[in-house]
């Protein structure tokens, strides 16, 4: 059985992830404190290039999801999710790991959503916050070592996550990504012979901002789960804002027109 590094092993995305690996994965966690769900236990800060290279050793792949969630000072979002992921990956590098997942965030594309656009992980770059810069310079920085130095990467632009495994708004009822799917998703992220893709992390809404298809081609993802199992349970309010969205689907030319010169609107 192939042995995983989780790194931010504690966090919520980490905690089910122990949990929906167990079985396929000796699943190993890099923390500030033990994880009890994980089979094995690293102790350490993610910017401790040492300790994270032993925690490297004898692993197939590390998913790396300790950060600084949501805005921060800039100082601590450029000491953790970037500096940290550097960490990870040149730890990654000097323990010979083929192959990092990377989670990023579907805010590095949320001006597009912002604006009303349906975004393909090929489209620029368009973050809404701080913490999105942080996570597009982690995404530049898989693709650097890729390039450099054949560590494998998928980047997932992870949608909304619950520790309840259910929507808590219109939004997420376009956003959520299941505990069901997100095992998937990382479980086909570490099983897949490409070495780089990005791919939008969220379950299968027929409303989704983010594009599906190219989890689907790229990595095999196919999510068994959708928001709208839950539609019912929303006010009829909330139903009718959530049956009113629509997102323009652009062609190149169009892409490039709303890249250059239209200004994000406030949905």
């Amino acid at each position: 059985m192939k042995r995983i590094l989780i790194t931010g092993g504690l966090g919520r995305i980490g905690t089910v992830l122990c949990r929906e690996l167990k079985g396929r994965y000796i699943t190993r966690s890099y923390d500030l404190r033990p994880q009890e769900e994980a089979d094995e236990n690293f102790i350490g800060n993610i910017t401790d290039a040492e300790a994270l290279a032993d925690a490297c050793a004898d692993v197939s792949a590390v998913v790396h999801l300790a950060a600084i969630p949501g805005d921060a000072d800039i100082n601590l979002l450029i000491d953790t999710n970037i500096r940290g992921t550097y960490c990870v990956y040149e730890a990654a590098r000097r323990a010979d790991v083929p192959k990092v997942v990377f989670a990023s965030t579907n805010h590095v594309s949320g001006m597009w959503e912002k604006a009303g656009v349906y975004a393909t992980p090929d489209m620029p770059v368009r973050p809404d916050s701080l913490y999105a810069v942080s996570k597009a310079a982690g995404e530049a920085t898989a693709r650097f070592f890729a390039d450099k130095h054949g560590i494998a990467s998928v980047c997932l632009r992870i949608g909304g996550f619950s520790p309840k495994n259910k929507p808590g708004g219109v939004r997420s009822l376009y956003m959520l990504c299941t505990h069901r799917d997100m095992g998937q998703l990382v479980d086909k992220a570490i099983q897949t012979d490409k070495l780089f893709a990005i791919v939008n992390g969220v379950s299968n809404h027929p409303k989704a901002y983010q594009d599906l298809e190219a989890g689907r081609q790229w990595i095999g993802y196919e999510p068994q789960d959708s928001a709208e199992d839950w539609v019912q349970d929303f006010s009829a309010e909330e139903r009718e804002k959530y049956e009113a969205l629509r997102w323009r689907k652009l062609d190149r030319d169009e892409m490039l027109k709303a890249w250059t010169e239209e200004p994000p609107k406030r949905r």
